[in-house]
């Protein structure tokens, strides 16, 4: 146990003393009786022995700590750290100079530590969660406008804005799926034949390396200041299209990377992206037991699909299929996003319409930011290779999604 822990209940024991002797005190302040003297010595005990755990837990912690500065591990980090002076573009300049001291050392080495649980491997200055998830200014000429960089990941993921949820900083998840359910009515005294036992499985989420390239001048890193908005937004950006694009993979996974929620989900429609082809989606998900009365229902589409379908009717050519002030099809939200189906092909429409909330996604652990040296080294603009742990994957994906791919 550590030494806070400890100390949290030694603290406990004293005010039950203290409850004792002030309990005495009110009643014209009389002698303790039999019974609180008794409890008295074993309430003393008690923190007499958690005074010792105390000082043996310091001493463990001490020497690991000392242990930690030699190895560059540590085991925890310090409580008076003071986030307000880092910077990611201070990372960068001590990822290139070599030179990692002071707040950059400090959470560098709890980026490391927070790595024994996501089997992160820093190879460059680590950037653990808790900066990631503390509020910045967006701008270099907007300080009152503030997100972290797991906010600014969240928001510029279209996938969010439908529905699907976003988890930051996070170790293994696991997501329950039961199926299996069957009711039946039966007479007053008869049996059932009906058997079914239910199955429980689950949708795992686990750590998958993803990188973004920087690539920035000496002078930008070493001198720039006004730099740093724009290079933890446009990192945050990278990211979150390469994370999107692998989760809207029309035809394969990626490689290393997470499942396709749009390749998995029920197939719907090969034809063109019309009004009509639209409630065959609808029916798709529908005849696939879709919960759709209450459930988080939305379109997403790529660019071919969104031009096709705004210039389509619903009947007739007497109403559009799709309404420009709200931005729905049938009512339902309808989202665009150029990360869809990007190895669809050009000019073929791709749609996936579903639940979004059934979908989950997350960043795990921190950044990793390491300098290379080589790769244009004649050009002055040296490569900066920042390194995340994201994946994402949707429950009962068969079910809560159908998709059109044009053939």
């Amino acid at each position: 146990m550590k030494s806070i822990e400890l100390k949290e209940l030694r603290s406990e024991v004293l005010g039950e003393l203290e409850v004792i002797q002030k309990s005495a005190e009110a009643e014209e302040n009389r002698d303790l009786t039999e019974e609180e003297n008794t409890t008295v010595d074993a309430l003393l005990a008690k923190a007499d022995d958690y005074a010792s755990k105390i000082e043996r837990a310091e001493k463990i912690e001490k020497s690991l700590r000392e242990s930690a500065l030699i190895s560059g591990v540590a085991v925890e980090p310090k409580a008076d750290k003071d986030l307000e002076k880092f910077t990611f573009q201070g990372a960068m300049r001590a990822a290139y100079s070599g030179n990692v001291s002071g707040i950059y050392k400090e959470m560098d080495q709890e980026a490391r530590s927070q790595a024994r649980y996501t089997g992160q491997s820093f190879k460059g200055v680590g950037i653990p969660s808790s900066v990631l998830t503390r509020a910045w200014a967006t701008s270099s000429t907007n300080s009152e406008t503030t997100m972290s960089f797991t906010d600014q990941l969240e928001s510029n993921l279209v996938l969010t804005s439908a529905g699907a949820n976003f988890y930051a900083g996070i170790n293994d998840m696991k997501f329950p799926v039961f199926s299996g359910v069957t009711s039946s009515w039966i007479a007053e005294t008869g049996g059932s034949s009906v058997s079914a036992a239910g199955d429980l499985s689950a949708v795992t989420l686990s750590p998958k390396k993803l990188i973004s390239v920087v690539s920035m001048s000496q002078e930008s890193i070493v001198q720039n200041a006004s730099l740093e908005a724009a290079l933890r937004g446009n990192i945050a950006a990278n990211m979150s299209a390469s994370l999107e694009q692998a989760l809207l993979l029309s035809a394969s996974d990626e490689t290393n990377g997470p499942e396709s929620i749009f390749r998995d989900a029920a197939a719907g429609s090969t034809a063109a992206f019309t009004g009509a082809t639209a409630s065959t989606l609808e029916n798709t998900y529908i005849g696939n037991d879709g919960t759709y009365e209450g459930a988080r229902m939305a379109y997403l589409m790529d660019s071919d699909a969104y031009a096709a379908i705004k210039q389509s009717a619903m009947i007739s050519n007497v109403s559009a299929a799709y309404d420009f002030r709200d931005k729905t099809i049938n009512g339902i939200y309808a989202f665009v996003s150029s990360n869809v189906a990007t190895d669809g092909g050009t000019g073929k429409e791709h749609v996936l319409f579903g639940d979004f909330t059934k979908v989950h996604i997350a960043q795990f652990g921190g950044l990793d930011f390491l300098f290379d040296p080589y790769t244009n080294a004649d050009t002055g603009e040296p490569r900066m290779v920042v390194t995340g742990l994201f994946d994402g994957d949707a429950v009962q994906n068969a079910t809560a999604f159908a998709n059109l791919i044009e053939a």
